[in-house]
């Protein structure tokens, strides 16, 4: 599965994860292969502040627009890809 971003590239559902995995990384001050997918992000230390962080991050890289609760309605790597990737619209203000 990939997404469209605004007629740019397609984002591959890997690479989205493996994305989202390095910066959760980058954020909790972990290797990446310390990161699991389906591990709430919360549990790696990760706070609203982190949140935010990554939700900038993800605007930043892809151009999608998440709600400041986003991150924590899907809490873990894996939801949100399944969620974007479910997503027909590339702005989520959940």
């Amino acid at each position: 599965m990939s997404i469209e971003q605004n007629g740019l590239q397609q984002i591959d559902e890997e690479k989205l994860r493996e994305w989202l995995v390095s910066r959760a990384a980058k954020y909790a001050k972990l290797d990446d292969a310390e990161i699991d997918a389906d591990t709430p992000l919360s549990q790696y230390g990760l706070d609203s502040v982190s949140a935010v962080a990554l939700a900038v991050d993800l605007e930043d890289e892809f151009g999608i627009v998440l709600g400041v609760d986003t991150l924590w309605k899907y809490p873990t790597v894996n939801l949100v890809v399944e969620m974007l990737l479910s997503t027909p619209q590339r702005s989520q203000r959940d």
